[in-house]
């Protein structure tokens, strides 16, 4: 949306809409075989598996939700810069992570390699590695920025409040608390 139509209601039911496909989207149910099996262990990961498809439809939600905000493009899936959001007007582009620890090892490495490409390619944009939640709520609630040198270039990371204020501005907290009640509003 550019942000001379963006008009905050009707934001808020695009995401509404959203939200509601993502959450009654079918999960799967099938579980991967285990010889070790037992039907107490197979409930366990079945819990499991419903609680990993919820964090990454909350994902899909949050990316959503800052992807359409104002100037913001949800970069979705296959773009060229391998990238989640961007903003041409802001001049930022921004790999979205639900958690401080969702990535392991090389695919935090290969995530800020693209956006240190992206950097070098274009240095007037800000590169944000953005985190939604840190270890703790007091973390995650206090939020943090940090400022790395990667592939000779400055990434930015983002983590928690100090991400979403960021991105959502003054508009932050209504849009929260309009995401929360929406998913249990949604959420079978």
């Amino acid at each position: 949306m550019a942000l001379s139509t963006w008009n905050k209601q009707a934001y808020l039911m695009l995401v509404e809409a959203k939200i509601k496909e993502i959450i009654q989207r079918p999960a799967k149910e099938k579980l991967t075989y285990d010889i070790m099996d037992t039907e107490k262990s197979k409930k366990y990961k079945l819990v499991a598996l419903q609680e990993k498809q919820r964090q990454m439809k909350v994902g899909e939600i949050i990316q959503g939700v800052l992807g359409n905000y104002k100037t913001f493009q949800d970069l979705g899936v296959g773009h060229e810069t391998g990238l989640d959001l961007m903003s041409t007007e802001r001049k930022i582009i921004a790999e979205v992570k639900n958690r401080t620890n969702t990535d392991n090892a090389s695919s935090r490495k290969a995530n800020k390699d693209k956006l240190a490409k992206f950097k070098q390619q274009h240095s007037d944009y800000e590169c944000i590695y953005g985190m939604i939640n840190a270890k703790t709520k007091e973390e995650t609630m206090k939020g943090k920025i940090n400022t790395i040198q990667h592939n000779g270039v400055e990434i930015k990371e983002y983590i928690g409040m100090e991400f979403m204020r960021y991105i959502l501005g003054e508009d932050t907290d209504s849009i929260m608390e309009f995401v929360k009640k929406t998913i249990d509003k949604y959420y079978l």
